[in-house]
């Protein structure tokens, strides 16, 4: 098992297709710290005007615009003094939002459908007692790509962060958040292994990179918990709060502890659903 994980890992390792998702992943994370300069102008214009009071508006007015939609949007939280939300506060709203799930299933697909092609299963398959273990192997991978992912992410967006406003603004890391943030980041952990679990089980079935990406973009986007919560209206059953990408969107700075540990309930029951899924269907297949 061990000698399998340290191939897996080598693997992605050398993976270049892997790293240029991260790297698009960093340069969107920029430009969306520069909208939110963009944003922050916006702002001083409408003080001027008397049309707004505080930072938060101008996040609750594109909130109620793209209300019902699909896409992917960012919750700020509200500052009543005027104060510009602190770095903890922005990266948290950000991993809630689902934007770096749509950077991690591109990655997760590739690389589980990339082994087909490469011939890395034909060669293992045969020496290898338990075929299981080669695809729960997989799962250590994906723990590694989403600390990766989440420590990029961060690194990025507070120095952009700082380097667009600190002339103009007072930014804070936000301190006060650090313990709050630790338990999140448990809570976007297991939830975002759940959900490149169900992306990897997808595309194990159907050997399909175009299937796994579109569902996996699909759901980030929402779309999934759009129907979720009609169904919610039809059956009169709270489906929505079990689907694991509507419990991502309700971790930011602020939210009741208990919610928290129920998204980690359902991060961790549906990792253990996907991969099992995964690894005795993989068991059964014919690696051809």
């Amino acid at each position: 098992m061990l000698n399998l994980i340290r191939m897996n890992l080598y693997r992605m390792a050398k993976t270049k297709s892997l790293w240029i998702v991260l790297l698009c992943m960093a340069a969107f994370c920029t430009f969306a710290c520069s909208m939110v300069t963009i944003d922050l102008e916006e702002m001083q214009k409408n003080k001027e005007n008397n049309l707004s009071g505080s930072f938060a508006a101008v996040y609750k007015e594109e909130e109620e615009e793209t209300a019902g939609g699909f896409g992917i949007s960012v919750q700020v939280p509200e500052k009543e003094d005027g104060e510009i939300p602190t770095f903890l506060e922005f990266y948290n709203s950000d991993l809630a939002s689902g934007i770096v799930l749509v950077f991690l299933c591109i990655g997760c697909v590739i690389y589980f459908n990339g082994e087909i092609k490469s011939g890395f299963l034909k060669n293992i398959a045969g020496q290898t007692r338990h075929k299981s273990n080669i695809f729960l192997s997989k799962i250590i991978a994906n723990m590694v790509y989403i600390l990766v992912a989440l420590l990029l992410y961060g690194v990025v967006q507070f120095f952009s962060l700082w380097f667009m406003l600190k002339d103009k603004y007072t930014f804070r890391f936000g301190g006060e958040f650090i313990k709050e943030t630790g338990v999140l980041l448990m809570a976007f952990f297991l939830l975002y292994l759940a959900f490149l679990g169900g992306i990897s089980l997808v595309t194990t079935v159907l050997k399909s990179t175009a299937a796994g990406i579109t569902l996996g973009m699909l759901s980030a986007f929402g779309v999934l918990s759009s129907f979720g919560a009609y169904a919610d209206k039809l059956l009169h059953v709270n489906l929505s709060k079990y689907m694991v990408i509507t419990n991502v969107h309700g971790m930011f700075v602020g939210a009741v502890r208990k919610d928290i540990f129920f998204a980690m309930g359902v991060g961790a029951l549906f990792s253990v659903i996907y991969y099992l899924l995964g690894a005795v269907y993989f068991t059964k297949k014919d690696v051809v």
